[in-house]
């Protein structure tokens, strides 16, 4: 394998598909490949978790132009953990390759247009990022939806409870959370964590500073990359205040790149993706019946996808893009 972190100098590529996966290994190395036909030239940045195993090394030698991110983070989905890896991987390509764009993809999307026809449309647009989000008000979060699921910035979320205390405190957290401001619990379904919140009236954000949320799925120009690096090294406050919210990965990136004047900022992220879920929203499976969706979307990745459940939508959109994607 490629290892970047032996270079003494920036290796060039274009374009970088930064991917962060954790399983379903066999899914992993198809997507890859599917990278490295349709972009020869790309690096391929990955970032496996830290408590799975790798994929075949040999195999990603063979592919070729592959960089394993290193050291690897052990991500637990909705804590600091998730957004240090992003953080980490996006300061290792800005230290490593000498980039015009990251992609930011899960080993679980796939591309829905051929990466030449991606590539091209990134070479000649006027953006900096396509970064889907939108502005949270930082007034006293009444509203439920903020309060289930979003960062916030009342809350200072610093103590993990064991998981085998939700389901016997459920009735007593609703009362908590339902009759009081002080303390909060948030989390515990969907492989989130689950945190106690004690509540604070102080927050970084003024209206000068505004709060966003949004997807931590998004592609950003060498500039906005680091933009987002400068940006922690240069307020390292506001870095540790969100080290201690809920999700804090789906509201860091957004408000520094919309607070960002000197960027040009597209309020789409490419990506197509079916919501479904009522209290927590969450990505379907898309299989064959989305592909036509898929297809006039104009997006230019999907997900989330898995092999199990069809792996027939996959092979169709291989035929679409460059024909089947051998070995």
């Amino acid at each position: 394998m490629m290892n970047a972190a032996k270079s003494n100098s920036l290796s060039r590529h274009e374009f970088v598909y930064l991917i962060l996966s954790h399983n379903k290994l066999d899914q992993l190395l198809r997507l890859i490949k599917t990278l490295r036909a349709g972009s020869p030239e790309s690096a391929i940045l990955l970032h496996h978790d830290a408590k799975s195993a790798l994929p075949d090394m040999a195999k990603l030698n063979e592919i070729g132009g592959v960089y394993l991110v290193e050291p690897r983070v052990p991500v637990q989905w909705g804590d600091v953990s998730q957004l240090d890896a992003l953080l980490g991987c996006i300061t290792y390509a800005l230290q490593k390759l000498d980039f015009s764009w990251l992609s930011v993809i899960s080993g679980q999307d796939y591309p829905l247009r051929p990466l030449t026809v991606i590539e091209a449309e990134l070479r000649d647009t006027s953006y900096d990022a396509f970064v889907k989000a939108a502005p949270v008000a930082t007034g006293p979060y009444r509203t439920r939806y903020y309060l289930r699921y979003r960062p916030l910035p009342r809350f200072r979320y610093a103590y993990r409870l064991p998981r085998q205390m939700l389901s016997a405190m459920a009735w007593l957290r609703r009362q908590l959370n339902q009759r009081q401001s002080l303390f909060k619990i948030e989390g515990g379904t969907r492989g989130l964590p689950t945190l106690l919140g004690i509540g604070t009236l102080k927050h970084p954000f003024t209206e000068h500073f505004a709060c966003y949320k949004g997807s931590d799925w998004f592609t950003l120009s060498r500039s906005a990359a680091t933009s987002l690096v400068e940006f922690g090294l240069q307020q390292p406050g506001i870095l540790k205040h969100y080290r201690q919210t809920f999700i804090p990965s789906e509201s860091y990136f957004q408000t520094v790149l919309w607070n960002n004047k000197d960027l040009r900022i597209c309020d789409d992220n490419r990506r197509f993706i079916v919501w479904q879920g009522t209290q927590i929203a969450h990505p379907k499976t898309l299989t064959v019946e989305d592909l036509d969706a898929m297809t006039r979307s104009g997006k230019d990745f999907g997900r989330k996808f898995d092999a199990a459940v069809d792996s027939t939508v996959l092979d169709e959109l291989e035929r679409r893009l460059h024909g089947p994607i051998k070995g």
